[in-house]
């Protein structure tokens, strides 16, 4: 029985159909005509190893027709493309981690980018799953590689298939105001990201859109529009905490409104008493809004009880008691604020530096040290260089 280019082209829609009834009918056409498996082994092939759900007459037969037909070697090649897809669903792990020497992972990813094009080709029939795969697939390469760069490309694959696919757009926003804007890169795409952002809030409801949204507009100092993202996530979520803190945090070192920020500050305590950055954000305002040093000493020392490792509260202490005049006190708490004796306490560039410069400060006007002074702008320079 010989298949008309068109005839091909419809089997193939047939295995890709959502109904399983369709799959049935093209997996009885192949039955009957074996001969056309080589044209149509890569829609046999994601209908056989793709699906969640097992039947035998479906994806037990298509796995039997390839097993039946097909050489070994080709069957193998086919598996070996897809694989990294049935990876990025189910939650196994391989234990040496994404970066291991000669790592199967990476080489099943480099199999499948080979063939892509093709595959995209056939998720277009039926978009919307394999946007999903695709998009866990992204999800997983971030948070156990942690390549931003390969992540992007498979949320754009992902949003390719399915431009609606809001938790894609989410997870490419996070990348690209993370990685890029928030270095002053790719700026023109802020209004995609917001809008990124927005769609992720309103499907399935992320107040992480509203914090996000109002964190970029900092980050490009566009303050105004800052503070009403915060607004409006507040008026969608008065009590999510991760929203009070933040926006206090704007209202303080932004805006200097600090009655206003006090007021969001203890209105989070009240709902997370033991919140380590509320209690920090308080004792900053407390300190550096309303100079009631003993009630930032207090809040300092209350987060740090309950996270020794919380920088921030260690490097307000060193503000504190430099303010105080306690120059050894000052000097230890800068000290644990910036380094924990093995790496930086911060991932972010931004705040390293913004630590080192009080060190310089510190030790070139206050302990009067201009080699340590030095050593730090050093530190600096090869941080911003």
């Amino acid at each position: 029985m010989l298949f008309t280019d068109q005839e091909t082209k419809h089997l193939r829609s047939l295995l890709l159909s959502p109904e399983d009834k369709n799959k049935i009918i093209g997996l009885g056409l192949i039955q009957n005509a074996p001969e056309i498996i080589t044209k149509v082994r890569v829609a046999l092939c994601i209908c056989a190893y793709l699906n969640n759900d097992f039947r035998e007459d479906i994806e037990g037969l298509a796995h039997e027709l390839m097993t039946q037909y097909l050489s070994a070697a080709d069957l193998k090649k086919l598996q070996n493309q897809i694989i990294i897809l049935d990876y990025a669903q189910y939650k196994f792990k391989v234990p040496e981690g994404w970066n291991t020497y000669q790592n199967p992972l990476r080489k099943y990813l480099k199999l499948h980018e080979a063939a892509i094009d093709e595959y995209m080709e056939h998720f277009r029939i039926d978009p919307v799953p394999y946007s999903k795969l695709y998009t866990l697939l992204a999800g997983r390469i971030q948070k156990e590689w942690e390549n931003h760069r390969k992540a992007l490309y498979y949320y754009e694959k992902a949003m390719e298939l399915n431009p609606e696919n809001t938790q894609a757009q989410f997870g490419f926003a996070m990348i690209i105001h993370t990685h890029y804007i928030k270095k002053g890169k790719r700026l023109n795409e802020v209004d995609r990201i917001l809008a990124y952002y927005m769609n992720a809030y309103k499907s399935p409801k992320n107040i992480n859109s509203y914090r996000n949204a109002a964190m970029l507009c900092k980050d490009i100092e566009d303050i105004d529009r800052s503070a009403w993202y915060f607004e409006e996530g507040l008026k969608q979520c008065p009590n999510d905490t991760s929203l009070l803190n933040n926006y206090a945090n704007l209202l303080m070192k932004n805006i200097g409104d600090y009655t206003k920020a006090r007021e969001l500050a203890e209105k989070g305590l009240r709902i997370s008493p033991l919140d380590c950055s509320l209690l920090d954000t308080m004792a900053h305002i407390e300190f550096e809004g309303f100079q009631n040093y003993e009630k930032a000493e207090q809040l300092f020392r209350k987060a740090l009880k309950f996270d020794g490792e919380h920088h921030y509260s260690h490097t307000g202490l060193g503000d504190l008691y430099l303010q105080l005049g306690n120059y050894m006190l000052a000097e230890h708490y800068y000290l644990t604020g910036l380094h924990n004796g093995l790496q930086y306490t911060s991932r972010e560039v931004f705040e390293v530096v913004e630590k080192l410069e009080k060190l310089v400060i510190f030790y070139s006007s206050f302990l009067k040290n201009p080699k340590k002074s030095e050593y730090y702008q050093q530190k600096i320079h090869k941080l911003c260089c």
